[in-house]
């Protein structure tokens, strides 16, 4: 595997960033997932012909009567044995918050490689964590399943 460490000098902060390109084929899996899925007015799902083991366009819609806000975080999780685990990696995330006007959705492009690194073959789920405007103490998550081939 090869890496890349970038040095970044921003506004007088020094910014170190670690990037890894291959193949993961096996995860440092972690614990079964307490994450329960919401069943409210919100779906997530993958763009027919994005889905790559390296990446995905995902589509949230909103089918509320509210605005829905949600920022770039997101998890993903692995199937075992009809249980969902944890994928233990970090990843930084930027801080912008985005909206989902009602009856309206949202693209999001992700591009998991550098996190991740190229999804082997197996059963996933991708997990944002989102909340209707003005209820921001009310956070729930959304998920899109799917299959690496």
């Amino acid at each position: 595997m090869r890496k890349t460490i970038l040095t970044i000098l921003f506004c007088g902060v020094i910014i170190f960033g670690i990037t890894g390109c291959g193949n993961k084929t096996e995860f440092d899996i972690g614990n079964k997932s307490d994450i329960q899925i919401s069943e409210q007015d919100v779906s997530l799902t993958i763009k027919e012909d994005t889905l790559k083991n390296t990446g995905a366009t995902l589509v949230l819609k909103n089918f509320s009567d509210k605005t829905l806000k949600y920022d770039e975080v997101y998890e993903i999780e692995i199937e075992q044995d009809n249980e969902w685990y944890k994928i233990n990696v970090e990843i930084d995330f930027n801080d912008p918050l985005w909206e989902v006007e009602q009856n309206e959705s949202n693209e999001l492009e992700l591009k998991w490689e550098h996190g991740y690194g190229k999804l082997a073959t197996g059963t996933y789920r991708i997990i944002k964590e989102v909340y209707f405007e003005n209820d921001s103490e009310e956070k729930f998550y959304v998920s899109a399943e799917f299959t690496i081939q």
